[in-house]
């Protein structure tokens, strides 16, 4: 429509020439063709129609992307990285224990959130540990450093996460980094998303699984639990100290002291009727209790910024009712804390 009332306007103007044209010429020979303004005002109207089409489409056409504007996202055997053209922090996330970085970026809205606010995130691949040695977090380390120096990440302001044993892996890399005297990032925050930090608890709440037969699942899960931690660590009833140097965060002294200075999550979903109906747990044998206690451990020995953030009907698995979820966080909320922090540094 736009078209064509342009179109209308000059023609208008074309054909009112026209005939004041033709009417000299007809003052002058007498005679001429009817149909010559007719023609010209077709040929007109045509024109006007391509002129006004080229000129909108020209100025619809999206500018070609500029560095400042693109999103730039890397693939490799180790990680995943998305960077912001502009950026303002960096996030570390580990998967669960099967998991790997396209399912924290399929089962997650974090990384996209994070991405649209300026924030660099690398998802990493490495996953099946819930403790880990020193030469394995070493390793990732390492691998870390490398992702940033190859692709010119700036890590001034780093956070780190991880979802289940996900979580412990981020915490051992979060402590591990905190003791480095030539860490390759700087560490502003950590989160655990439903981990098994405390492994004494994880121990005792996989023996009481063993136990209730209506569950198979559950039973083969811990079985692999206790063999695992029974062939490393032994009974912790009998070997607290090898407890309480592996696990990634103990209500001990020494294991809570590299954290107390920096600001730590823990995110749990406590569905005490889904976890009873579901797997026969009580709430005492689920990673909130045992998160929970943490929590009070961390304020009680002077960390403030410790935060045990619970919620309700947010944890799907692949789009099925599961409060054990990287859903349960709220990304935009993760997001606004991760900016506050690292504007504060």
């Amino acid at each position: 429509m736009l078209f064509e009332q342009h179109a209308d306007l000059l023609a208008g103007k074309q054909v009112r020439n026209c005939r004041n044209v033709l009417k000299g010429r007809l003052a002058m020979e007498g005679s001429l063709p009817v149909t010559l303004c007719n023609r010209l005002m077709r040929v007109i109207r045509q024109f006007s129609l391509m002129l006004g089409a080229f000129t909108l489409l020209s100025a619809c056409r999206p500018a070609p992307p500029t560095k400042e504007t693109t999103l730039r996202e890397i693939h490799t055997i180790n990680y995943d990285l998305i960077i912001p053209a502009k950026q303002n922090a960096l996030l570390i996330l580990f998967p669960c224990f099967g998991c790997d970085a396209a399912d924290t970026r399929e089962e997650s809205a974090i990384p996209e959130a994070a991405a649209a606010n300026g924030i660099a995130v690398l998802m990493m691949n490495y996953n099946r540990h819930l403790l880990m040695s020193g030469a394995e977090q070493e390793q990732v380390i390492s691998t870390i450093a490398g992702a940033v120096k190859e692709h010119g990440v700036d890590a001034s302001n780093t956070f780190i996460g991880g979802f289940s044993s996900g979580g412990n892996v981020g915490v051992l890399i979060a402590k591990a980094l905190l003791k480095s005297t030539d860490a390759p990032v700087q560490v502003k925050g950590v989160f655990a998303v439903d981990s098994p930090l405390d492994l004494s608890h994880l121990y005792q709440a996989s023996k009481h699984r063993m136990e209730r037969p209506p569950f198979p699942d559950q039973k083969g899960e811990a079985r692999m639990v206790v063999a695992l931690l029974d062939s490393t660590l032994g009974d912790p009833a009998t070997n607290g100290p090898a407890y309480e140097a592996a696990s990634p965060l103990m209500d001990a002294e020494t294991s809570i002291a590299p954290l107390v200075d920096l600001p730590v999550r823990f995110y749990t979903e406590p569905d005490t009727t889904w976890w009873r109906l579901n797997r026969g747990d009580s709430y005492e044998d689920m990673n909130a209790f045992a998160l929970k206690r943490l929590h009070g451990a961390l304020l009680a020995d002077g960390n403030l910024n410790a935060e045990y953030i619970t919620t309700e009907g947010r944890g799907f698995q692949h789009g099925r009712r599961h409060p054990h979820a990287w859903s349960i966080v709220d990304e935009q909320e993760l997001v606004r804390w991760i900016n506050k922090l690292s504007k504060e540094h």
